[in-house]
C-alpha cells in the first residue's frame, strides 16, 4: 500500500514524486513507456527558469536521476482503469495491480495523427512524431515538417541542421509559435515555408516516397522540387482564391499539429471537459477524494514545461495534506 502513486513519468510526475518523497511518503511512480515524457524529444529547452539552455533529453534525466537518489518506487506498466473502494484507491494496469491512499494521474498527451489513409502503416517508415529520435536517420535528405507551433518550429530547426532541405507545411498565412523561433526558421538557408499547405495525401509503397499537398497562393509557378498536377478556383465569400495540388517527394515527414489528451480509462472517477482534458481546479483536486490531476491532462489554458512542474508540485502537496489529515493508515 503506497500513500501516493502517481500515474505517467513526465515531468509533472516526476516533480509530484520528488514532493511527496520529501515529505517522507511512500511512493510509486508508474510509467507505460519512457520516463521523461514528451520533453525528451526537446533539442533545446530556453524557456525554463534558471535554465539558460538545457537539452530536453538531459533534462529528464536529471529529473529521473533526482526521484531515483529519492528511493521513489518505479513501475513499467499499461494502467487500464483506476477505481476506488472503502477509501482505498485501486489501479489496475496490464501487468498487476497497485493499491494506495491516493493518486495523482499525470499522463500528458499524445500526439495528434493526420488521420490520413496509410499514416499508420507508414509510422517509423517515413512518418515520424520526433524529430530529435529519428533525424539522424534522414541526414542530408530532403523532409517535411507539417505545423505551426513551436513544436513544428523547433523540429524544423532541428532538422535544418541535418537534412539538405526541409519543407515546412502550415495551413495558416502566419505561425503561432514564438517569435524568437519564427525568426530563427525565417533566417534558415535550407527550410521551405509552405503556408495556406495542407497534407492530403501520403504516397509509398513499404516507405514514404511522396506526399500530396494543397496549396492556396497567387503563384501558378509549382514549388521547387514538386510535381505539379492540377489546379481551381474557389470562389468563398466573394473571393477568388486558386487552389494548387501538388506532390513532394520526401524521405519522412515529421508530423507536429498539436496534442490530444488520453483520458479515458479515468472517466469513471474524473469529470473531463469537452475536449477530453480532465477538470481540476488550480490545486489539482478532481471530484473524487484523493485523486488529483497534474500537468497537460489537465484542462488549463497553458501547457508548458514550467506548469506541468507547478502542477505536480502542486498535486503532491494536496495528497500530502489530505494524508496528514487522516487519523488512521489505511
Amino acid at each position: 500500500m503506497y500513500d501516493i502513486t502517481i500515474i505517467g513519468g513526465g515531468i509533472a510526475g516526476m516533480t509530484a514524486a520528488i514532493y511527496g518523497c520529501r515529505s517522507g511518503k511512500d511512493v510509486l511512480i508508474i510509467e507505460r513507456s519512457v520516463f521523461g515524457g514528451q520533453i525528451i524529444s526537446t533539442s533545446e529547452i530556453e524557456n525554463y527558469p534558471g535554465l539558460s539552455s538545457i537539452k530536453g533529453y538531459s533534462f529528464a534525466l536529471d529529473l529521473y536521476q533526482q526521484i531515483d537518489r529519492m528511493n521513489a518506487d518505479k513501475a513499467n506498466d499499461d494502467v487500464l482503469s483506476v477505481r476506488t473502494e472503502d477509501n482505498i484507491i485501486i489501479i489496475e494496469g496490464k501487468k498487476d495491480s497497485y493499491k494506495c491512499r491516493t493518486a495523482i494521474i499525470a499522463v500528458g498527451t499524445k500526439n495528434r495523427a493526420l488521420s490520413l489513409p496509410g499514416e499508420e502503416k507508414f509510422i517509423g517508415k517515413g512518418i515520424s512524431y520526433c524529430a530529435t529520435c529519428d533525424g539522424a536517420f534522414y541526414k542530408n535528405k530532403t523532409v517535411a515538417v507539417v505545423g505551426g507551433g513551436n513544436t513544428a518550429l523547433e523540429e524544423a530547426l532541428y532538422l535544418s541542421l541535418l537534412c539538405k532541405e526541409v519543407y515546412l507545411i502550415h495551413r495558416r498565412d502566419k505561425f503561432s509559435g514564438e517569435n524568437t523561433l519564427q525568426k530563427r526558421v525565417f533566417e534558415s538557408k535550407n527550410i521551405k515555408i509552405l503556408f495556406n499547405t495542407k497534407v492530403i495525401g501520403l504516397h509509398g509503397k513499404d516507405f514514404l516516397e511522396k506526399i500530396e499537398i494543397l496549396t492556396e497562393r497567387k503563384s501558378s509557378d509549382p514549388i521547387s522540387g514538386s510535381s505539379y498536377e492540377q489546379s481551381y478556383k474557389n470562389v468563398e465569400n466573394g473571393h477568388s482564391q486558386e487552389t494548387f495540388a501538388e506532390v513532394l517527394e520526401i524521405e519522412c515527414l515529421f508530423t507536429a499539429i498539436g496534442q490530444i489528451p488520453q483520458n479515458s480509462s479515468f472517466s469513471n472517477i474524473t469529470d473531463l471537459d469537452e475536449n477530453g482534458y480532465i477538470i481540476a481546479d488550480e490545486t489539482c483536486k478532481t471530484r473524487t477524494i484523493g485523486v488529483f490531476a497534474a500537468g497537460d491532462c489537465r484542462s488549463k489554458e497553458l501547457r508548458q514545461l514550467v506548469t506541468a512542474a507547478s502542477d505536480g508540485a502542486a498535486a503532491a502537496s494536496e495528497a500530502i495534506k489530505l494524508l496528514n489529515t487522516q487519523t488512521t493508515k489505511i
